[in-house]
């Protein structure tokens, strides 16, 4: 099942560094990423216009990615429908698409309010038939999704775990949802507002697109992430790397390091042994840079086509405060 490919994210590796001095009143702190990235075909379809997202929407790219991959689509109006709430019906059905799993074959979930003409009845079967939605008496299919919620859907869709605690204001450790929104925290899918997860609040279209979007690919993702372009053999044994390093935070970021672990489809080509440092590499807010990357010769495990490529990593960096 193509959810499986998706178990992308591992504890991550604290990484001691070396701070830059800064002002006497700016505070330095570290934080820390991880996931896989797969390699783009390097192709992608026109950009679809809705009338309720201008060129200069804040979640434009999240949407059209998922619009392209067909897994999202918008109102026979014109109109994506960016604030409108996302009901739990539509949910299972953009999930399945996202996981790939829509066409698979599942038993009668059993809710008494989804019968098998139900528009979204096999996408509710199958996400049920793997625990992504729970076993009930009714399925409640119009109702709208909460924050909660849709942290459980995607933590167990994507089978993601926290790989460290993130911290919400709002967000108990005693909360049936704390182990969900922690993943998609730590995860970086998920930052809050202020601090706060708003684990109540029902969920509109434009986020659930942005949640779905990042837990799919890295680049979307908060904190610094990572595209890889391409990876070559060098003639000394090495693998040469050309990567793009997304910065998706406020802040300039500095003192970066990234571990990887690079695979062509199911073969691990090489794997990192310690951290590689992007020295005097400084990238500001909401932006990105092309840096390049080796795997010594030790580190290389096989030698087969690159093609196919993904890379798992661990990342982590520092910015003031």
């Amino acid at each position: 099942m193509k959810r499986k490919l998706h178990s992308l994210f591992a504890a991550v590796l604290t990484i001691a560094l070396l701070i830059p001095i800064a002002s006497p009143s700016a505070a330095v702190v570290e934080n820390n990423s991880s996931g896989t990235t797969v390699q783009s075909n390097g192709t992608s379809a026109a950009a679809v216009r809705f009338s309720d997202v201008p060129a200069s929407f804040w979640a434009i790219d999240e949407i059209n990615y998922l619009v392209q991959k067909g897994i999202i689509q918008g109102y026979k109006n014109g109109n994506f429908g960016t604030n409108d709430s996302v009901k739990r019906e539509h949910a299972a059905i953009i999930l399945a698409k996202a996981l790939g799993i829509q066409n698979e074959s599942a038993p009668n979930p059993g809710f008494r309010d989804i019968p098998t003409s139900h528009p979204a009845y096999k996408s509710i079967a199958i996400l049920t038939k793997y625990g992504i939605f729970s076993k009930a008496n009714y399925f409640n299919p119009s109702g709208k999704l909460k924050r909660s919620q849709m942290a459980k859907i995607i933590a167990e869709g994507f089978n993601m775990k926290p790989s460290y605690v993130a911290s919400f204001k709002d967000v108990k450790s005693t909360d049936w949802f704390y182990q969900y929104a922690s993943a998609l925290g730590s995860a970086g899918i998920a930052s809050g507002s202020n601090g706060y997860f708003m684990p109540y609040s029902e969920i509109n279209r434009t986020e659930f697109s942005v949640f779905i979007a990042r837990a799919l690919e890295a680049k979307f993702r908060t904190g610094v992430q990572v595209g890889i372009k391409s990876a070559v053999h060098e003639a000394d044994g090495r693998i040469k790397m050309t990567l793009v390093l997304y910065n998706n935070s406020r802040n300039k970021v500095f003192n970066i390091k990234g571990q990887y672990t690079l695979h062509a489809g199911n073969t691990i080509v090489a794997d990192m042994t310690s951290p590689r440092s992007f020295d005097n590499i400084v990238i500001g807010a909401n932006q990105q840079k092309t840096v390049t990357a080796y795997f010594a010769r030790i580190e290389v495990k096989q030698r087969p086509a690159l093609q196919n490529l993904s890379l798992d990593y661990e990342h982590s960096w520092s910015y003031y405060q």
